[in-house]
């Protein structure tokens, strides 16, 4: 890859965080404490006074994700009534589709104007696209990303993990774009 093909593929993978109030914070289901430090962070500096944590179990740990991230997060201090759970979903697709649900269910769509995307980096921009394509037009989406395996949006091609993760993101757009399970942004 030269430095064009470099350029190309962070600008379009890696979205910019953009801290802002909303009406509900949704993490995408994962394993690493940087998701819950991030959320947590904004619900302390009351940006959200909502979290949806979405995740079934989890392929490494067996563990239930939105429980793990639930307890995580009472314990650090989110009271427990701010706190909903999507806790059936194995991918990207499932978080969103199931979220919507829940969203639907215990909020009502009518009451949210915002929702901010908690994502790792790399997965920014399809996660996203995914809930672009899934959730009423109406609604703004709002990227807050956490870095995780050690690399950045600056160095991931130096990275071996951080090439393995981007180009998958790089290679999957286009397949879930074709299957019309996301839009693009």
């Amino acid at each position: 890859m030269d430095q064009k093909e470099i350029k190309k593929i962070t600008d379009y993978i890696f979205l910019k965080s953009n801290p802002q109030k909303a009406d509900l914070a949704l993490v995408f289901g994962t394993r690493h404490q940087e998701a819950i430090n991030k959320v947590f962070e904004l619900y302390r500096n009351k940006l959200i006074s909502k979290i949806l944590v979405s995740g079934g179990i989890n392929r490494v740990t067996g563990e239930n994700e939105a429980l793990e991230m639930s307890n995580k997060l009472i314990r650090l201090g989110v009271k427990k009534d701010d706190l909903i759970l999507e806790d059936k979903s194995t991918n990207s697709l499932e978080n969103v589709l199931f979220s919507k649900q829940v969203i639907d269910e215990k909020i009502g769509f009518n009451k949210i104007k915002k929702i901010i995307a908690v994502v790792k980096h790399y997965h920014s921009r399809r996660a996203l696209m995914t809930l672009k394509k899934h959730l009423p037009n109406a609604i703004e989406l709002i990227p807050i990303t956490y870095e995780i395996y050690g690399f950045t949006m600056d160095d991931w091609f130096n990275n071996e993990t951080g090439k393995e993760k981007v180009l998958a993101e790089w290679n999957k757009i286009p397949e879930y774009l074709a299957k019309g399970d996301i839009e693009e942004l």
